[in-house]
């Protein structure tokens, strides 16, 4: 088993400190012991939760080169990152999905919704897409909360229902796009 140092006190906030890149390097190194097992194990049911487990270790990894690099290396290593991230992401909605009874999901996302506008926090109501395909066609695309974001209405007139993790990633991606957009609508009297 790997370990690494620290002079973290358990159960203390230590004052901020800029980060100590070969202390990230130690971290990162070992978050690949502890979790890529679990990537590259045999697959079950734990599957998603392995894979999410190697796109985290690969982040920490990413970040630990960007915590070095340079100017020009900034924007690749950062990407890097947010894409691992994103990717670890994905696979603990998927998880979510095989696991999460439909009705709880879909209890959980109205009760989001409902406790956000409680506590004065955005939402996004509704949401309508165009959609850029190839070949220079296009799909105009309908989201509503009446339906806890689950179907896609399409201008066709077909509502299809969104898969369990898609419908996660959904409901998350929206939540931030309210969070961002939200203060450009704040009134400057």
């Amino acid at each position: 088993m790997t370990t690494y140092e620290t002079n973290a006190v358990p159960g203390q906030l230590t004052p901020p400190a800029p980060l100590d890149p070969p202390a990230v390097h130690q971290l990162a190194r070992h978050a690949l012991d502890v979790l890529m097992p679990a990537a590259t194990g045999p697959r079950a049911e734990t599957e998603a939760l392995g894979e999410a487990a190697g796109q985290l270790a690969i982040a920490l990894c990413a970040f630990a080169r960007l915590v070095e690099a340079d100017a020009d290396d900034q924007l690749a290593q950062g990407e890097e990152v947010v894409e691992r991230l994103r990717r670890a992401s994905l696979h603990v909605h998927e998880h979510m999905a095989a696991q999460v009874p439909a009705a709880e999901l879909k209890a959980r996302t109205t009760g989001l919704v409902d406790s956000n506008l409680e506590e004065g926090l955005p939402v996004v109501g509704s949401l309508s897409a165009e959609l850029l395909l190839s070949q220079g066609r296009s799909a105009t695309v309908q989201l509503t909360h009446e339906n806890a974001h689950q179907d896609v209405h399409l201008e066709d007139g077909r509502a299809v229902r969104v898969p369990a993790a898609d419908h996660l990633i959904i409901r998350d991606g929206l939540h931030e796009l309210a969070r961002i957009l939200a203060p450009l609508t704040r009134s400057t009297d």
